[in-house]
């Protein structure tokens, strides 16, 4: 519980913006609630709203959730070997229940303290009860109360610049980011379809794959 606490407290708040969003995009109570339940992804979650605000088609959103929560896979990967002697259904849990600040704080006492498995699946689960009740609580407040969520609009953007510079590494991660951009605004003018944000994830991450793989090359053969 005291691990969890800072990050309860911020998913309390962001959790009550994203039922109030999601709310004023046209999901019910039970809807906000299952999304939490199934889907936990609290900034795929905004930007699905937004998404659905939009009129945007379901396989639309369903594509930019998938690809805005890949990291999953390399965050899951990195943390397997603290977790790697449990059962599936403890691995299938842990998984769903694994958000990005649930990853931080568990790496992070995985490498310092005596931390375990079971341990690391607490804090994530108090997370997991924590966001899902805030979107519920986000989402009875917006149906009973007119709330202007246009400040919303930019809190979100705010929250995906912010995730966007953390990924800011390297060179690479710099011109990849840039290249998606700029791709995003012109095939959105092009195309005039929120596919176009697709579609310029793909290429923007061919782009990085590339640059990649050349460093790689690079490296080889001045040691060769």
């Amino acid at each position: 519980m005291k691990a969890s606490m800072p990050i309860m407290a911020s998913y309390i708040a962001l959790g009550l913006a994203c039922g109030i969003v999601l709310y004023d995009a046209g999901f019910s109570v039970l809807a906000i609630f299952l999304m939490s339940l199934l889907v936990y992804a609290g900034a795929a979650q905004f930007l699905a709203g937004s998404m659905v605000a939009l009129g945007a088609a379901v396989p639309s959103v369903i594509l930019m959730v998938f690809f805005l929560n890949l990291r999953h896979i390399l965050m899951s990967a990195s943390i397997s070997m603290y977790v790697k002697n449990k059962s599936l259904g403890f691995l299938g849990l842990f998984g769903h229940t694994l958000s990005d600040e649930s990853f931080g704080i568990n790496y992070s006492r995985f490498q310092k303290d005596d931390w375990t498995a079971n341990e690391a699946m607490v804090t994530s689960l108090f997370n997991y009860f924590a966001w899902t009740m805030s979107t519920v609580l986000g989402g009875i407040i917006g149906s009973q109360f007119a709330i202007n969520t246009l400040i919303m609009n930019y809190a979100l953007i705010a929250m995906f610049i912010c995730m966007m510079v953390m990924q800011f590494v390297s060179n690479t991660h710099i011109i990849v980011g840039s290249v998606s951009v700029v791709l995003s605004v012109v095939l959105t003018v092009v195309l005039q379809h929120n596919i176009a944000l697709v579609i310029a994830t793909v290429l923007a991450s061919f782009v990085g794959y590339y640059l990649e793989n050349k460093s790689l090359e690079e490296g080889v053969s001045v040691n060769d």
